[in-house]
């Protein structure tokens, strides 16, 4: 079992009373333990919760010929020490969330049960998947991967992480009215990792959502200096399903927004189709709370996934962005200038507003704007940069083209 969100207790509380609280949720766990049937005392004096190190713990369950035995026992324990706990008239809140390999099925070595529970309870952090069970596909990370991942879990204190930005445009007048924030990890053995080597991995082990955290943080200063100088430009961030799991999103970009005296409306949220449609249910309150703040809301890669229309007519979306394999090549092909002119008559239809990722060359822009698709972004009007030039950029844009920006706000 793990202790989840303990890091915000270490902030909020420092590591001394983070410690008292870290006792006091061992202790709420032992007693919990003891009064369960089929959970195994491990000494004489009471002991019934093993600590791993950290905020990690480990208990031992006889299944007594019930096959799901300890899976319900976690599912019990994982509601029943939830309780905020109370530290000088403060109410401390966390969530436990546990990881079950059984014997012999998943293992007859302890060291190997033990790493088989926590895979699956990695899991469970990184999908949002409900069953704490060990499965055999979690297992095909690599031994690169693994040590790739423990990596990433030091990249940002290690300041191995960089923001790059692409700009987006109007294409009548090609002003600038927002910009995509790009993710790289300065890896330093393998060099500079583009965010499809790396970001699947963290979705899958339980860290995407401090790296959206961190990377939304710098965007959002980034948007504090911009405002401060003057220029007004939206900044577009990738969230990832997982992300849209977490119910403290909405907090974190409350808070950040409030921290930098920043208006909502200069934030942009980029959400890939299997985002939306990974836990509807779910996903649906969450985008309409994210709404609700004031932010604009942008389905990403349109057209390469399978949102029904339905759907689409219900999530609180403002934009779509037409994949660039629709755009690539298409002022050369009939079938794909078919494709998106029918993307963009559809999104029309559901009242959003159309990007166009990947214009590279002038003939394919001309042809977008007679189609009625008003914003684009690509090599054509610039490669991704830093985001620290950003502001340098936005300065010598409006010196080149004589136009002030203005962000493009719904």
């Amino acid at each position: 079992l793990k202790i989840e969100r303990f890091d915000r207790v270490n902030q909020l509380l420092g590591y001394s009373h983070a410690n008292l609280v870290l006792s006091q949720i061992a202790r709420r766990l032992n007693q919990a333990a003891s009064q369960h049937q089929g959970i195994v005392a491990l000494s004489s004096t009471d002991a019934w919760v093993a600590h791993l190190g950290g905020v990690d713990f480990l208990l031992l369950v006889d299944q007594q010929g019930k096959q799901h035995q300890a899976g319900y026992l976690a599912h019990q324990l994982e509601h029943e020490i939830a309780e905020p706990l109370l530290l000088r008239g403060c109410a401390v809140d966390y969530q436990i969330l546990s990881g079950i390999s059984c014997y012999p099925q998943h293992g007859i070595d302890f060291a190997e049960l033990v790493e088989k529970a926590h895979l699956a309870l990695q899991q469970r952090q990184g999908s949002g998947y409900d069953s704490p069970l060990y499965q055999v596909e979690m297992s095909e990370t690599t031994p690169d991967k693994l040590a790739m991942m423990a990596e990433l879990q030091q990249a940002i204190a290690a300041q191995q992480l960089q923001l790059d930005v692409q700009p987006q445009v109007l294409l009548p007048d090609r002003q600038v009215v927002a910009a995509e924030v790009l993710l790289r990890w300065a890896h330093p053995v393998h060099g500079l990792l583009a965010p499809k080597q790396f970001i699947p991995l963290a979705e899958s082990m339980g860290l995407m959502f401090p790296l959206t955290c961190w990377v939304l943080r710098q965007t959002v200063q980034m948007l504090a200096t911009l405002q401060q100088e003057g220029i007004l430009v939206q900044l577009a961030v990738n969230i990832s399903s997982s992300d849209l799991l977490q119910i403290e999103l909405v907090e974190q970009i409350q808070q950040l927004l409030l921290q930098y005296q920043v208006k909502p409306g200069h934030l942009i949220l980029e959400l890939k189709e299997e985002a939306l449609m990974a836990d509807p249910q779910t996903v649906l309150p969450m985008l309409q709370r994210l709404r609700s703040l004031g932010l604009t809301l942008v389905l990403d890669d349109f057209g390469t996934g399978y949102t029904s229309l339905g759907m689409l007519r219900e999530f609180p979306l403002q934009q779509v962005k037409i994949d660039a394999q629709f755009i690539s090549g298409m002022h050369k092909s009939d079938a794909q200038v078919a494709i998106t002119g029918a993307i963009i008559d559809l999104a029309k239809n559901l009242k959003l507003d159309v990007v166009a990722e990947g214009v590279e060359e002038q003939a394919c822009a001309e042809k977008l704007t007679r189609m009625g698709c008003l914003r684009a972004q690509g090599f054509l009007f610039s490669q991704p940069f830093a985001l620290a030039g950003l502001p340098a950029w936005m300065r010598q844009h409006q010196f080149n083209s004589g136009v002030t920006s203005r962000p493009g706000l719904l």
